[in-house]
């Protein structure tokens, strides 16, 4: 496991400064540095899922989610601005995956298509023709928006027995000149019930696209919605042999399931991740406080303090500085709580950037 490091953004200060050039020196000499870099941009963009990977020579975004149309045009707004600072990327991003068909995860999908130009979309093979949602409705309009598609299944992961995950030119398209970052799917939609019941096969969230990148040393995990049963069968299947071997989920940064939900975190999990630090894309709260709809943060209760326990016993480092929030104990029930651990979420620490270089270590930047 790389060094991990974290600095946060307070009141403006000398020091803010200081971090503050640094960090621009730092994104302006992006591909020019002697040890390369990445940086996963954990976008904010309410109850919902967007991250951006940045490389040296390309861009990847997982999932396009938004929490309503105002978070879309923030989303949007947000790959303009970075786009504006890597102009050599030509506004175009490489691969947009799509865990798994929610609003929650696509709600963004058809401005970002038509923003920019995306070269390929890879998705969990799971849809119909008939099917409304916003993924199904790119995936029937891919030729106008010159659109290559790959969907992913868990059988096709696996197919021979294969262990190491699934990557191709579709999934992984890029390779820099003095690097070359490594995107594998480690599981995708299942088409054949794996002995779940109808309601856990019916659910999308069991289908969601388990996405690993290793850069260098540095490693990100990323899990869409993954719940319990299906958590449980990947645990499984990427069990090690033998104690001298590691499993392909070990991996430094955890994207961490469902938005902190309690039935996306398990210690089976966080004991094959290993984690040093945990992002979760969460809305604030209090949103949908006092209204009746179900599909709100506050209506589901996240993130869940079972969870941030969890997490908060496999982290071994601290944030710099503690934060005082609220968590669920359940749906639309919340306590206060102090967050030590390297657990970052979108609801208290709006977008996050999580810089990695090809050595393993690691640099935690927030906007407060």
């Amino acid at each position: 496991m790389g060094r991990v490091r974290a600095t946060t953004k307070k009141k403006p200060s000398a020091i803010f400064l200081v971090l503050f050039l640094a960090s621009a020196r730092y994104a302006l000499s992006f591909a020019n540095q002697e040890i390369p870099g990445m940086t996963a941009h954990c976008i904010d963009v309410g109850q919902g899922d967007a991250t951006l990977l940045e490389f040296p020579c390309g861009a990847v975004l997982i999932d396009t989610g938004a929490q309503d149309n105002g978070h879309v045009i923030k989303l949007i707004d947000y790959l303009k601005v970075f786009f504006s600072r890597r102009s050599d990327l030509i506004k175009t991003l490489e691969s947009v995956f799509i865990t798994h068909d929610h609003p929650d995860h696509t709600k963004g999908l058809e401005e970002v298509v038509k923003e920019f130009r995306v070269k390929r979309l890879i998705y969990n093979g799971k849809g119909k023709a008939k099917d409304l949602g916003e993924l199904c409705r790119v995936l029937r309009n891919k030729n106008k928006y010159g659109l290559e598609v790959e969907g992913v299944t868990f059988e096709k992961v696996v197919d021979h027995g294969n262990r190491s995950g699934l990557t191709d030119s579709m999934i992984d398209p890029i390779a820099c000149d003095r690097c070359d970052p490594k995107i594998i799917v480690l599981s995708g939609g299942f088409t054949r019930n794996p002995g779940w019941s109808v309601k856990e096969f019916a659910n999308k969230n069991n289908h969601s696209l388990v996405i690993r990148v290793d850069f260098g040393k540095a490693t990100f995990l990323f899990t869409g919605d993954l719940e319990t049963d299906a958590i449980r069968k990947i645990a499984e299947f990427y069990r090690p042999a033998n104690q001298n071997s590691t499993s392909m989920l070990d991996t430094d940064v955890l994207r961490v399931g469902h938005h902190g939900s309690h039935n996306a975190t398990t210690s089976d999990l966080l004991a094959a991740v290993t984690p040093e630090i945990a992002l979760i894309s969460v809305g604030q709260w209090c949103f949908g406080k006092g209204k009746g709809s179900q599909f709100t943060t506050y209506a589901y209760g996240h993130p869940r303090k079972v969870a941030i326990d969890l997490l908060s016993l496999a982290l071994r480092e601290y944030r710099y500085l503690p934060v005082s929030t609220r968590v669920a104990i359940g749906p639309r029930k919340f306590v206060d709580c102090v967050i030590h651990k390297k657990i970052y979420t979108t609801a208290w620490d709006r977008t996050i950037q999580v810089r990695a270089s090809s050595d393993g270590n690691y640099r935690v930047e927030i906007n407060n």
